[in-house]
């Protein structure tokens, strides 16, 4: 079986003569640089009250029915810099920026958090110049905390943020674990239900984790296996998982962190079990990136160091359910004991996306969509 190793781009970041500070630039790859930046040393001594800083995320990042960080992570920011954030949360999410981009309109904000690679190679096939600029880790006092193997853009817009992995959820009280991706195929697994990969990411996730297992010559044949044991496939992960907590579907495609955010409402976590397919699960990587147009490039990078600090990744691994990526910060109890880790992350980074994750798409929407 063939594994692929966490991409990395820390190891091309610039470093940084202390006490100076950063110039724009623009690279022979036509992204532009950092921009005008300071260092931490210099920034720890700026004052940025009355300041208003836009964010665009995700709209579950900051109003999810559950506990979602967004407005804790506004309130603390807020008040330790003296700042306004607004987050800004469009339904087409960053489809919306590079709308906004072609057709000549200003984009407010100044940072997206939660791009993802498959974003990445979207945004740059259909963008009419450049989105965001590089970010330098060594402007940001966290940056060398964060886990080499957590990188996932080798042109560094990205600076890696969270993470969680793509794992089956299985009603323990009336299956046993599927252990591998051909038990699925069984009759016992004949209730499966998967996002659409077309529409969303995670069954885009469940998608990409077949090619790497198959490969490209066999994910489809194992996609019409799936389909012959009665798999379904619904438009969202939302809606598939609002009819598992409803009991019309035994097992799902969802993530392995499942029962940390079971728990938080007392379901019952014998029905709340993850399994990880041969010992895998497919890592959902996310980061931040500062928009090519940005001005506030200061309080942006603080706003992105604010985010790494260990304990701030800590409190988003519990209320977003997903891990951090600063190797000094340590998971909250409830995240140590029911979040569950793979023996080996299966990752495709933006090099390996990059022309091929349209044609894979559509390959599968050709073929097993129309079912």
């Amino acid at each position: 079986m063939r594994r692929r190793a966490f991409l990395t781009a820390a190891a091309g970041a610039a470093v940084v003569t202390a006490g100076c500070t950063v110039s724009q630039t623009d690279d022979d790859d036509g992204v532009p640089g950092v921009g005008d930046v300071s260092l931490p040393e210099d920034r720890a001594e700026m004052d940025f009250s009355g300041e208003t800083l836009q964010v665009g995320t995700y709209g579950s990042f900051v109003d999810a029915p559950s506990d979602s960080p967004g407005t804790w992570i506004k309130d603390e920011f807020e008040q330790r810099y003296g700042v306004t954030l607004e987050w800004n949360t469009p339904d087409q999410e960053l489809t919306y920026y590079v709308e906004r981009n072609n057709e000549g309109v200003d984009i407010d904000a100044e940072v997206y958090l939660g791009v993802r690679p498959q974003n990445l190679v979207r945004a740059d096939r259909d963008i009419e110049g450049t989105l965001f600029r590089k970010s330098n880790v060594n402007l940001l006092r966290n940056g060398p905390d964060i886990g080499e193997e957590f990188f996932f853009d080798p042109q560094e817009r990205a600076v890696p943020t969270f993470l969680s992995h793509c794992a089956i959820v299985y009603d323990g009280r009336k299956l046993d674990a599927p252990e591998t991706f051909e038990d699925l195929t069984d009759p016992a697994y004949s209730d499966l239900l998967i996002p659409n990969p077309a529409r969303g990411t995670t069954g885009l996730l469940f998608l990409l984790w077949t090619i790497d297992r198959f490969g490209t010559d066999g994910y489809l044949e194992y996609w019409r296996d799936l389909s012959n044991n009665g798999a379904r496939i619904l438009d969202s992960w939302g809606e598939v998982y609002t009819q598992f907590q409803e009991g019309e579907a035994p097992v799902i495609v969802s993530y392995s962190n499942d029962r940390v955010f079971a728990q938080r409402f007392g379901n019952d976590l014998d029905k709340h079990r993850v399994a990880l397919l041969d010992g895998e699960g497919y890592a959902n990587l996310a980061g931040m990136a500062r928009f090519a147009d940005s001005t506030q490039g200061d309080l942006a990078y603080e706003f992105m160091d604010f985010v790494l600090e260990p304990e701030v990744q800590s409190i988003i691994a519990e209320r977003n359910v997903t891990g951090p990526v600063n190797e000094t910060a340590e998971p909250p109890e409830v995240f140590q004991e029911f979040a569950r880790e793979p023996d080996e992350s299966v990752f495709y980074g933006y090099d390996d996306l990059e022309g091929r994750l349209e044609g894979w798409i559509g390959d599968w929407s050709r073929e097993i969509a129309g079912q």
